[in-house]
C-alpha cells in the first residue's frame, strides 16, 4: 500500500495544484487536479466520445493567490516566537490570499466567450453550465464514455469499495488547460467526470450515519451514563470551578448536507441533564434540500458540546443543495461550503466535525475537492481556529463497521481528520458500574487510526514529546475521548444518551468524542489554533515545550494501555487513542501555558 506521496508529487498536488508551461507561443495553465490518478479508472474500456450536445454543470474551483507565502506565514505563527499566535482576521485573510474580483471577472468572461452560462459564485467555487462541446473547447480537453467491467473499485493498490460495478461513467482523457492569465488561480474543475452514483451514496450512507438505537432495543446497557458522570470523572467540573465554562467561545458544528435538526431535541437534552446553559444555540441553513432527513449526528454534536461547554455559543451550519443548485460531486461542494462559511463569516474558536469522507477516495478520484477543503483548514489555522474531527468508528484503516473487523481489505482513514491542521479525536470505552459510575476505561476497539496517503509526517510529529509517535507519514488519532460505554455490554453496545425525535436514544461512536473535546478546547474562551502543535509538545509528565519557552504544567495526558482496533493500545502513541485521553482541567491549563497565557 502506498503510504506517503513523494515530496515532489505532494508539492504539485497540495501546494501548486496546477502547473504552468509554455506551449508554442501561448502560455497555458494545466489543471492537474482535474486529471487525478484515476480520472480513467484502471481496467476501464473506452466506449465512445460523450455526445457534444450533452449538457453538464461544472464548478471551477479557485485556489489561494500565494500559497507559498501562506505556508511561510503559518510556520511563523506556529513556530516563531516573534509572530507566535498572531492570528489573521477573516477579512485580512481574504485580502491577502483570495483571488481579486478583477481576476474572477476575467475568468468568467473567458468561459462565457465559449458559450458557457455562468450560474453564480459560491465563495471559491464558480458554477457554470454548458454542453460538452463548449466545455471541451474552453478547457482544451475531450470527454469520453468508459465502461468499468469489474464489481470492486480499487485505489492505491487495494479494494476501496466492493460490489458497485460494473458501471458506465464519463471522464476527460486529456488534462484540461486554460490561458495562463485566466487559469493561474484555478485549483480544479468538478463535473467534467463522473463515477457511478452508488459511490457517492455509499459514502453518504455509511460514513455519515450515527450508530443509535432506541432504549429497549439492541445491545443496551442496563444503566445510562450521564454527561455529569463523565464531566466529574475527567475533571471538567474542576475547570468549571476555575471559571472555565466556554464563556466568550463559539463552537461551529459541521452539518450533514441536505439535513436538518430539531432544536427542541437539543434543548430537551440540556434540560433533562440540568445543564446550566448560558451560551446560545443557532442553526444556519443554506438552500432547502433536506432530503437527508433529521440529523441525529448533529443533534448529538450540539447536545454534548453544549453540555460540556455550558457558556459557549453553539452554531450548526447546513448547506442543503445550495452550491449551484445541482449535485456536481454528490454533495461534496455543499460540504465544503459549510467550512467556507464558518472560517469567513462565523470565525469560531473551535470547529467540531463528525461528518467525513474517505481520504484515499478523495485523493484518487477528486483531489480538487481534497485540495479545496485543505485550503479551508489552512485558513482556519491562520485565523486561530481549532478544528477537531471524529477519527471514525471502524477500526484500523478499515471502512467496515463493528462488530466485525475486515482489516486488509480497505485502506480508509478519513478526511479532513488526516489533514495536518486538524486534530483527529479517537475513542475510549468507559466501563460503568451497576449504579452508573465509571469504574475504568480502555481504548475503544472501533476507534479508527491509520496513515495518510497524502500528507507526510508533520513537524509536530517529528519533534513530538509523546513516546512512539510515528515519523513516516501523517498518522492519527491525535487525542481520544469517550465514544462508547455502559454496564455489562460489549464495546459496540449502547450506553450514552441522546434526545432525537423527542425520544431518548442511545449511541456509540467517535462522533461524540469530537464535540466533547471541542468543548474542552473552548472552555477558556481563547484561540489556540491548530492544536496538534501544542498537543504533541505537552509531555506525559506535564512539561510543556512551546516556541516561547518551556514550562512546568499539570499532568494532562492519560495514557491508554488497553484496547485493540485490532492494533493494540499501549503506553505512548498508538493507533487506537493517539497519545491518549485527558484530564480536562489539566489540558486546558497546559494549552494556556503553551499559548503564553498566565494561569
Amino acid at each position: 500500500m502506498l503510504r506517503i506521496v513523494g515530496i515532489l508529487v505532494l508539492i504539485l498536488l497540495m501546494i501548486s495544484g496546477v502547473v504552468s508551461i509554455a506551449q508554442q507561443s501561448e502560455q497555458l495553465y494545466y489543471i492537474q487536479t482535474s486529471s487525478p490518478i484515476y480520472s480513467i479508472v484502471p481496467g476501464s474500456i473506452f466506449v465512445q466520445p460523450l455526445n457534444t450536445s450533452t449538457e453538464l454543470y461544472i464548478a471551477v474551483l479557485l485556489n489561494f493567490t500565494n500559497v507559498s507565502s501562506l505556508l511561510n506565514y503559518l510556520n511563523e505563527i506556529y513556530l516563531s516566537p516573534s509572530l507566535f499566535h498572531k492570528w489573521l482576521s477573516p477579512y485580512q485573510f481574504r485580502e491577502y490570499y483570495y483571488p481579486p474580483q478583477s481576476y474572477i471577472n476575467s475568468l468568467i468572461t473567458y468561459l462565457k466567450s465559449y458559450g458557457l452560462h455562468y450560474d453564480g459564485q459560491y465563495g471559491l467555487a464558480l458554477v457554470f453550465n454548458g454542453n460538452v462541446g463548449e466545455i471541451e473547447k474552453a478547457f482544451n480537453t475531450y470527454i469520453n464514455i468508459y465502461y468499468y467491467p469489474f464489481k470492486d473499485l480499487y485505489w492505491f493498490g487495494q479494494i476501496g469499495i466492493t460490489d458497485i460495478g460494473p458501471f458506465y461513467y464519463f471522464s476527460n482523457n486529456i488534462t484540461p488547460s486554460l490561458p495562463y492569465n485566466v487559469g493561474k488561480y484555478v485549483l480544479g474543475i468538478v463535473g467534467i467526470d463522473s463515477l457511478d452514483p452508488k459511490v457517492v451514496s455509499l459514502i453518504k450512507q455509511d460514513a455519515w450515519k450515527l450508530n443509535i438505537t432506541r432504549v429497549g432495543q439492541g445491545l443496551i446497557s442496563k444503566v445510562v451514563i450521564s454527561p455529569l458522570t463523565i464531566q466529574q470523572y475527567f475533571n471538567f467540573t474542576l475547570a468549571y470551578e476555575h471559571g472555565f465554562t466556554g464563556k466568550g467561545s463559539d463552537i461551529a458544528i459541521e452539518g450533514v448536507p441536505e439535513c436538518y435538526v430539531n432544536v427542541s431535541d437539543i434543548y430537551a437534552f440540556w434540560e433533562l441533564y440540568n445543564i446550566p446553559r448560558t451560551g446560545s444555540l443557532t442553526v444556519i441553513m443554506f438552500g432547502n434540500d433536506t432530503s437527508g432527513g433529521q440529523s441525529a449526528e448533529n443533534e448529538l454534536d450540539a447536545e454534548w458540546s453544549g453540555a460540556f461547554a455550558p457558556g459557549a455559543n453553539v452554531t450548526i451550519v447546513f448547506s442543503d443543495g445550495y452550491v449551484g443548485g445541482v449535485n456536481l460531486v454528490g454533495n461534496l461542494l455543499n460540504y465544503w461550503y459549510e467550512y467556507y462559511y464558518m472560517v469567513n463569516y462565523l470565525y469560531p474558536n473551535v470547529i467540531s466535525i463528525s461528518v467525513s469522507v474517505p481520504e484515499s477516495y478523495l485523493a484518487a478520484y477528486y483531489p480538487a475537492m481534497l485540495d479545496l477543503i485543505h485550503n479551508m483548514m489552512l485558513q482556519a489555522a491562520a485565523e486561530g481556529i481549532s478544528v477537531l474531527a471524529a477519527s471514525g468508528d471502524w477500526g484500523f484503516e478499515s471502512d467496515h463497521p463493528p462488530p466485525n473487523f475486515r482489516i486488509g481489505i480497505y485502506n480508509t482513514i478519513w478526511y479532513p481528520e488526516s489533514d495536518p491542521y486538524v486534530t483527529s479525536v479517537g475513542g475510549i470505552f468507559i466501563n460503568a458500574s451497576s449504579n452508573g459510575s465509571i469504574v475504568s476505561f480502555s481504548g475503544w476497539d472501533y476507534s479508527t487510526g491509520g496513515h495518510s496517503v497524502v500528507f507526510p509526517a508533520q513537524y509536530y510529529e517529528l519533534t513530538s514529546l509523546i513516546p512512539f509517535t510515528p515519523t513516516y507519514a501523517r498518522t492519527y488519532p491525535d487525542i481520544a475521548f469517550v465514544s462508547a460505554g455502559g454496564y455489562d455490554i460489549p464495546e459496540f453496545g449502547f450506553g450514552l444518551p441522546l434526545i432525537f425525535e423527542g425520544q431518548l436514544f442511545l449511541w456509540y461512536g467517535t462522533s461524540g468524542a469530537a464535540p466533547m473535546t471541542a468543548a474542552m478546547v473552548s472552555l477558556p474562551g481563547v484561540r489556540f489554533g491548530a492544536l496538534n502543535y501544542a498537543l504533541y509538545h505537552i509531555s506525559y509528565n506535564g512539561i510543556v515545550v512551546s516556541p516561547i519557552g518551556t514550562f512546568q504544567g499539570l499532568v494532562a495526558w492519560i495514557p491508554v494501555t488497553s484496547g485493540n482496533n485490532p492494533t493494540p493500545a499501549h503506553y505512548g502513541w498508538n493507533y487506537v487513542t493517539g497519545p491518549g485521553t485527558y484530564n480536562a482541567y489539566a489540558m486546558v491549563y497546559d494549552l494556556l501555558l503553551y499559548s503564553g497565557y498566565s494561569v
